[in-house]
């Protein structure tokens, strides 16, 4: 039940912002509106207090405590909740700009529970950048389910994954290990092998020079587009460069949505539009190209309108996939 007034989206709070007009005082105008904002964030928070419950807690992956936010529904405790797995993208955090928290508490609302963790190397991880690649964020993604389904009662014929960039690929990749009813890929990194972060890296070029550096050295530096200093392992460029996303997904006989900034530099919109071409098994596909959007969606660049889209858009698509009675691919009749 942890929420802070900041958390609310800024169309809220401009509600409560009092300005100075007609005969009030500058230091009345100033006081009513302490007392307006403060009254109206205890309201607001008790609200929410009604529809969900916040805990930070960690689990066990790989012999190491994983640090992780669980939001559950305000529903009756013995019951099986669909849950909502959250993967972040390369160098994010299980927050991502406060884009996975919103889409936690609108999954909420609609009786669905989710878990959202920090990879290594990431947010409050205490694990060394170098080990950040495929395969110790796919065991991470593993043990969260495992965590969840031993602590809570949990409907695993419905549970959903969402993953942003990197963690797209992740999610797509964690669906050949555990079923997912439904997937939700925000601008994933969906090309095979490691064409689909060379944009990211600086070009085709500079990813093979990395490469080489690192099977030489082990790991190398890389200073990303926005300022972080990463030591990349041969792991990460070894497993991203064996792994095939397109092929996995054409497996996937759940749903899918795709969302994709149209002018996105960082990992370009044909990421996403070779695994909706490829997820021929799905019961659904949906691919939203969205227009003036980047690699951050709206999250990263305060552009709330297409935050909000992208989070309500997402929310209403597990709400249909995960609550409603849909047909499945793998279902019988």
């Amino acid at each position: 039940m942890t929420r802070s007034l900041s958390a609310w989206p800024p169309q809220v709070a401009d509600r409560l912002v009092f300005s100075r007009q007609g005969r009030f005082s500058a230091g009345f105008a100033r006081s009513l509106a302490a007392v307006c904002f403060l009254a109206a964030g205890a309201w607001m928070s008790a609200a929410a207090a009604e529809t969900f419950e916040q805990t930070l807690t960690h689990y066990d992956s790989r012999a190491v405590q994983v640090p992780a936010t669980v939001v559950l529904p305000q529903v009756d405790p013995q019951r099986p909740l669909p849950w909502v797995i959250m993967a972040h993208g390369h160098g994010g955090n299980r927050d991502e700009a406060g884009a996975f928290g919103r889409v936690a508490q609108a999954l909420a609302k609609s009786g669905i529970a989710s878990i959202r963790m920090d990879f290594p190397g990431c947010g409050e991880s205490t694990e060394p950048f170098t080990q950040n690649h495929l395969g110790t964020m796919l065991e991470d993604i593993s043990a969260a389910r495992r965590f969840i389904v031993a602590r809570w009662p949990v409907d695993t014929a419905r549970i959903g994954i969402l993953g942003y960039s990197m963690g797209g690929r992740l999610a797509v990749l964690a669906s050949e290990r555990d079923d997912y009813r439904a997937m939700v890929l925000w601008a994933p990194v969906g090309r095979d092998g490691g064409a689909g972060m060379w944009e990211f890296l600086g070009g085709a070029q500079r990813w093979q020079t990395l490469f080489d550096d690192a099977r030489e050295r082990g790991s190398t530096t890389f200073n990303t587009p926005w300022g972080q200093q990463q030591e990349l392992s041969l792991d990460w460029f070894a497993q991203l460069e064996n792994s095939r996303p397109r092929s996995v997904i054409a497996k996937f006989t759940g749903s899918v949505l795709l969302m994709h900034g149209a002018d996105d530099g960082a990992v370009p919109p044909d990421n996403s539009q070779t695994l909706a071409e490829s997820a021929v098994q799905a019961v659904s596909v949906e691919r939203v190209l969205l227009d003036g959007a980047q690699h951050g969606l709206g999250f990263y660049s305060e552009n709330d309108l297409m935050a909000d889209r992208v989070v309500s858009q997402s929310a209403r698509f597990f709400k249909a996939t995960l609550t409603n009675s849909l047909p499945h691919a793998d279902s019988t009749p």
